[in-house]
């Protein structure tokens, strides 16, 4: 008797070196979609043009460096 499978996507029989590229490149996309409308908001509704700026500048700069840090492997 043949063995069956589970019906649903075979996770199991993807390699890893396809999946990882794919989820952060999904990561990424969402993150810049975030960062585009956060942005627009600030600026559009902020009566402080320089702390909207400010802000954005803070935003982006953790961002990279939390994802640089993700993406290194250095765990403490």
């Amino acid at each position: 008797m043949p063995s069956s499978t589970p019906i649903g996507f075979p996770v199991a029989s993807l390699p890893i070196a396809q999946v990882v590229p794919v989820f952060f490149f999904l990561v990424f996309f969402i993150w810049a979609i975030y960062s585009v409308v956060a942005a627009f908001h600030w600026l559009r509704y902020s009566n402080n043009t320089t702390v909207a700026l400010s802000a954005i500048t803070v935003h982006i700069i953790v961002s990279v460096w939390l994802a640089i840090y993700t993406v290194s492997g250095l765990v403490h």
